[in-house]
């Protein structure tokens, strides 16, 4: 006979028997990471503002962060643009900009006309470093956004953007600055020149003014002028790559060959070479250009693509000396790389000289 509730107890207790037990792994401890301090806007500012001067643009992101914890400003909001602009952000740097004037514009005016002026350290790098709080919200933003239009080739919007902000405080350096380079692409001498003796009376060593004034003078064939100028650009700041190669052309224009080496970074010899030689051939000296572009494709075989290119535009024009060179357009207010713009040609564009001739 069967005993039911002892064969249902031993089935209770197979079923109740417990499974192999696994290890568990316990839960990770939460890892509690540090609260960056508050920081507050009186402080913030000129750690912003010397850190878009050094061009750490992290770093000053991040106090920004820490600032917005604790209060927004218009102050605030001018350095964000500023980053965008340091950032190569024109469109968002633009945007900013122009909702700062969109705010100030409803604000109630203020009782008292600040103090004006750019202090002689923003000479270091003019399109992206801060005026001082000083100058009004307005003329730094109408600064920001006509350098900005300056960058994206936007010429009329930039002047009048740039003008206004002079309006508002000539002292402004990078507004004079830009206003400089825009009135160089406008092929308008008097106006640069204007521009150019104002940026220096307000920063005389300022090594980006002295680099675009000489390049403006190297645009009207001024090529001695524009070499002291580049000397002292280079001078004041030897790490500006676009004044050196600069000195180098102005110094290969007026036949001066062996003494632009004397400005050569030999890390750079290739690329110096093919400047060299664009001066050589600029100046109708055929001969030397062709030694010194296939010199500079013996001593960097990744840099024969450009002086390649500069080679063959020297046999093309000598059989058809109808492809003259235009003069090379100016650029941006400020290098903050090295780039190689084109050279505008009847026919085709033309490698320049290694380096930004800003």
């Amino acid at each position: 006979m069967m005993r039911w509730p002892g064969l249902l107890a031993s089935v209770a207790l197979v079923f109740a028997a417990p499974a192999p037990l696994l290890a568990k792994r316990k839960p990770p401890a939460a890892v509690v990471m540090p609260t960056p301090p508050v920081i507050d806007l009186a402080t913030a500012l000129p750690i912003i503002d010397a850190a878009l001067a050094d061009g750490r643009l992290e770093d000053a992101r991040a106090v920004v962060q820490r600032a917005l914890v604790s209060a927004d400003s218009p102050e605030l909001q001018l350095r964000i643009a500023e980053i965008a602009l340091a950032s190569n952000g024109l469109a968002e740097a633009a945007n900013g900009f122009t909702a700062l004037l969109g705010d100030a514009a409803k604000a109630p005016a203020p009782t008292a006309a600040p103090t004006s002026g750019d202090p002689a350290t923003a000479a270091t790098l003019p399109d992206t470093t801060a005026a001082p709080a000083g100058a009004s919200i307005v003329a730094r933003a109408q600064q920001g956004l006509g350098l900005a239009r300056l960058r994206q080739n936007r010429l009329d919007d930039a002047i009048a953007a740039l003008d206004a902000a002079l309006a508002a405080d000539p002292n402004l350096l990078r507004a004079n600055i830009g206003r400089g380079v825009a009135a160089d692409r406008k092929r308008d001498w008097v106006r640069a020149d204007a521009a150019w003796a104002r940026a220096l009376e307000i920063a005389p060593t300022s090594p980006i003014a002295h680099n675009n004034r000489g390049w403006s003078l190297l645009l009207r064939g001024r090529h001695a002028e524009a070499e002291a100028d580049f000397s002292v650009a280079v001078a004041g700041d030897p790490r500006l790559a676009a004044a050196r190669t600069n000195l180098i052309f102005a110094r290969a224009l007026q036949g001066k060959y062996r003494e632009a080496f004397a400005a050569s970074d030999k890390t750079t010899l290739a690329a110096d070479l093919n400047t060299v030689g664009f001066g050589a051939m600029a100046r109708g000296d055929n001969e030397a250009a062709q030694a010194y572009f296939e010199r500079a494709m013996q001593k960097n075989p990744r840099f024969d693509r450009t002086a390649w290119a500069n080679l063959q535009y020297l046999f093309d024009q000598t059989r058809d000396p109808s492809a003259a060179l235009d003069g090379p357009a100016s650029d941006n207010p400020a290098p903050a790389t090295t780039q190689a713009p084109g050279q505008r040609t009847k026919s085709a564009a033309v490698p320049m000289p290694s380096g930004a001739r800003q």
